[in-house]
């Protein structure tokens, strides 16, 4: 069903796909009125009171949990926005939940010397305990990896497969290394251990589709162990690449969904280089396996199919009405995009114009 719709539409419209260099949302002509088939309309009210806050996750309890950065803490919140549990926490800046229901976070440590340090923990929300269970403040929390020799390392992504093995990214300012360079994604097992860096990903400054060199997100497909991973795009030709898992008697590990050397992958749009500037996030629709990656540098939100194509109910901060200045965090849960905001504190909520109640 088509509509009409005014300035406040056009202004969520979808950002035209550009050629082979980065685009500019603002430079979007801005006309009085429109034709749409669909966009993502905000719903009202935002939930706020975040500081610097770096990821958000709808998790496997189906409630919205925030790593609110700058303020220390991990939040824990129903989906209409009330405030269940929190838990202070060194700088946390990833999450993930296991079908276990404990929370994964990536954090700080302080180090004996006072420096901080990366690291990745536990959090057992499911406890014997009657008064503690599913309690962000009560719960036993365990600290699961430590980089205190590597002091400049984060872990700014976490994923986990069905299986209970998850995957974590790690980022820092050193990767001269061949051996143990700062970049990688880290395979752990169901008990916390370390498995294996994935192999695959080189980690350099380059234009190959698995160049890696200061990732900043990842998320996985259900039901399989395929992943997108998020990077600056200083330095690479691909902001985010895409990973498919293969087993076989003769190969087990990733490959690339996409490769720009196949003639029949080449005019891909999720490939297309230099598409991202900065970008800080990755969710996806695990109904349709639609794609959505927040770009925080062109404060943009935007949209693939399964197959790689770009959908035109991207949108980015001029449409947005300049709601959106810097998204950080993405879920996507029944239908709603949750864009967690780094610069106003906010949570943001969208939904397609087909979608809205009538």
């Amino acid at each position: 069903m088509r509509q009409t719709v005014g300035f406040l539409a056009v202004v969520l419209l979808a950002l035209a796909p550009g050629c082979e260099e980065k685009f500019d949302l603002s430079t979007l002509p801005q006309p009085e009125s429109v034709v749409v088939d669909t966009a993502y309309v905000r719903f009202d009210p935002p939930f706020g009171g975040f500081a610097g806050a770096e990821d958000i996750m709808i998790g496997n309890d189906q409630l919205l949990y925030v790593a609110d950065t700058r303020a220390n803490r991990v939040v824990m919140l129903n989906r209409a926005g009330q405030l269940l549990s929190a838990r202070e926490m060194l700088a946390p800046m990833s999450l993930a939940q296991d079908s276990r229901l404990d929370l994964l976070v990536g954090g700080c440590v302080v180090a004996a010397s006072g420096d901080t340090a990366g690291a990745l923990f536990r959090i057992h929300l499911v406890s014997a305990s009657a008064d503690s269970a599913h309690r962000l403040d009560r719960a036993r929390i365990d600290t699961v990896w430590q980089e205190r020799a590597r002091p400049q390392r984060r872990f700014p992504g976490l994923t986990v497969f069905g299986d209970n093995t998850y995957l974590v990214v790690r980022t820092g300012t050193d990767n001269s290394s061949f051996i143990d360079p700062d970049a990688r994604v880290m395979l752990f097992d169901a008990r916390d251990r370390y498995v294996t860096p994935i192999p695959g990903l080189n980690t350099r400054i380059g234009s190959g589709i698995t160049d890696m060199y200061r990732p900043t997100a990842i998320a996985s497909f259900p039901a399989v162990k395929d992943f997108i991973l998020t990077q600056l795009s200083e330095g690479v030709a691909y902001g985010a690449i895409w990973l498919r898992y293969e087993q076989s008697s003769e190969f087990t590990g990733w490959l690339p969904k996409f490769d720009p050397a196949i003639p029949s992958d080449a005019g891909v749009d999720f490939i297309r280089p230099n598409r991202f500037l900065e970008p800080a996030a990755v969710a996806i629709d695990k109904s349709r396996r639609d794609i959505f990656v927040a770009d925080a540098g062109l404060d943009s939100i935007v949209k693939f199919t399964s197959r790689g194509a770009f959908k035109s109910e991207s949108f980015g901060r001029v449409r947005s009405g300049g709601a959106l200045q810097r998204p950080t965090g993405l879920a996507y849960f029944e239908r709603i995009l949750y864009v967690l905001d780094s610069s106003s504190g906010l949570i943001l909520r969208y939904r397609l114009s087909t979608d809205v109640p009538r």
